[in-house]
């Protein structure tokens, strides 16, 4: 998924039009199709029951990785990496189907439409349950106000909940134009902020995305990159 601004994101994930992998987004004979060319182009590295490099294809392993993002993101990663030897070599209609194969593996519902690449960016991955906070170790965008605590350190207030990136690098600036409403009430310590320069951005609201580390002293969050993206933050 390329990068996008947090606050359409989280519009976005409220909106009743979006469907989520359990509102049945493919069909049975397109899992049956996927499942074949699995066989084909994928058993040999994640074995027949997709449990292959430590089950990243199933379970509580796709979870993690795939949760509160659309399918979308998936389906590029899949296309990207599969099969090893040569990805990108097969047709997105057998992507798809692959795809399918893949949700249905994990026990999604199939339904009466097939999934397509036009519908995968509206397709949530989710638990059952519904929303949940992204995992620990997850490349996320947050925004916020930066400054610096009389210790010295570097800490991003008044911040929104994490999101997942699928991009570490800095968003378009047309991306951040959008994240200048952006507010929230999470605070955030910045790690590595020498080596993406961002102190520039003290006390101006900013983009900071990177691996989120929830930790009992502080949540904190292993900078990628950092953007201010407005004023409006002073002490």
């Amino acid at each position: 998924m390329p990068p996008i601004a947090v606050a359409m994101f989280l519009l976005l994930s409220t909106d009743p039009a979006l469907k989520t992998v359990w509102d049945g987004v493919y069909t049975s004979e397109q899992a049956a199709r996927g499942e074949a060319a699995y066989a084909d182009s994928c058993s040999g590295c994640h074995r027949d029951d997709l449990r292959g490099y430590n089950g990243v294809l199933v379970g509580g392993r796709f979870m993690d990785s795939w949760r509160e993002d659309t399918l979308n993101s998936f389906f590029r990663n899949v296309k990207k990496t599969m099969p090893r030897d040569a990805p990108s070599s097969l047709s997105d209609a057998t992507y798809l189907d692959i795809v399918a194969y893949i949700l249905k593996a994990n026990a999604f519902p199939s339904g009466k439409a097939p999934l397509t690449i036009e519908t995968l960016p509206d397709i949530r991955v989710e638990a059952k349950q519904g929303p949940q906070p992204v995992p620990d170790f997850s490349l996320v965008s947050v925004v916020g106000c930066l400054t610096q605590s009389t210790g010295g350190s570097w800490i991003l207030i008044r911040a929104t909940e994490p999101v997942r990136t699928r991009n570490p690098g800095d968003s378009t600036t047309d991306e951040l134009k959008a994240l200048k409403s952006a507010a929230g009430t999470h605070q955030f310590h910045m790690m590595d902020i020498e080596s993406v320069h961002g102190s520039a951005a003290k006390n101006q609201l900013a983009e900071a995305k990177g691996f989120l580390i929830r930790h009992p002293d502080g949540d904190k969050v292993s900078l990628t990159s950092l953007r201010a993206v407005g004023s409006g933050c002073e002490p």
